[in-house]
């Protein structure tokens, strides 16, 4: 897709009057290639916090590329779809984009292109993989464990009528802990490739978590800390994985759902002069994952 990034962001800075306070650059390993995360944070008062983290970044928006440029550009752009859903998904406008059927930020994407349904298909393949993720994991699809090009890196491929191909990667970080990803994409190698950004950000997570708590996974989180971070770490440990490994390797316990469209076009917004939102959403098979449950896969 032709990217306008360069032009629509030239003004995002909060410097030059936009809603970017900052950008941070750090470098990364994806499955052992060098990569540059981007981090993005929106000026205060354009979203707000639901919890205080104690696991994850506090960054708006997050980009990782091979080139630096590219991975600020991405970061930028996640930034707008939290400004957007930060926005939205409280307000009475919320139902128009089906906020009041899934309130989180799923199947949301941006993208600085020269038309607004160029972010549709960003869009259309997150909301994919969350309509695959969650109903496999209330026992309505399957999934199929299968090859990735990485060694020590373990793939299953979730069965369903949703557009694209979802997969879940999953590998044991140096300390002995379990990371995961997973994405949907057009084809298996490109679904991968982002699963596995993925993953590599839940392995820093793990990484940082254990080293500030003597490598104590999960020991020290606060009572106010949201069941969305204990789930991040209690998938990483022993008994969360057995669990994943338990769910994978069984049979659907339910009948499979197809795709049920609630939403499907652009969000506008003041965002909108700097990047074009778009939203894709399929009804989820129940409103266990905004739950308390620390044992629902999904984070």
């Amino acid at each position: 897709m032709f990217s306008l990034a360069s032009y629509r962001y030239r003004n995002v800075l909060n410097e030059s009057g936009g809603p970017v306070a900052r950008l941070q650059i750090a470098d990364m390993t994806v499955c052992g290639a060098r990569e540059f995360l981007a981090t993005a944070f929106l000026r205060e008062g354009l979203t707000g916090k639901l919890w205080q983290s104690s696991v994850f970044s506090v960054a708006d928006g997050g980009g990782t590329s091979p080139s630096p440029m590219i991975a600020r550009f991405m970061a930028i752009s996640e930034a707008m779809e939290r400004w957007a859903h930060w926005q939205l998904h409280q307000s009475s406008a919320g139902c128009r984009y089906g906020f009041d059927v899934d309130p989180s930020s799923n199947g949301m994407a941006a993208f600085p292109g020269l038309h607004a349904r160029q972010a549709r298909s960003g869009a259309l393949m997150e909301a994919a993989e969350r309509f695959n993720l969650l109903h496999w994991w209330e026992g309505h699809l399957p999934a199929a464990e299968s090859e990735t090009p990485w060694p020590g890196v373990c793939a299953a491929t979730i069965c369903s009528e949703a557009p694209g191909v979802t997969v879940i990667l999953f590998r044991r970080t140096p300390d002995g802990f379990v990371a995961y990803g997973h994405a949907a994409a057009a084809d298996y190698a490109v679904a991968c490739r982002k699963a596995a950004i993925e993953m590599e950000r839940h392995a820093l997570i793990i990484a940082r978590y254990v080293h500030a708590h003597a490598g104590r996974l999960g020991e020290g989180l606060p009572e106010r800390a949201h069941p969305i971070e204990r789930r991040c770490l209690f998938f990483a440990t022993e008994a969360g994985h057995e669990l994943f490994l338990e769910r994978l390797r069984s049979s659907p316990r339910r009948s499979a759902k197809r795709p049920e469209l609630v939403f499907d076009g652009v969000v506008t917004g003041p965002w909108s002069r700097y990047a074009d939102v778009w939203r894709v959403v399929y009804a989820p098979p129940s409103d266990r994952f905004l739950g308390l449950e620390e044992n629902y896969f999904y984070w």
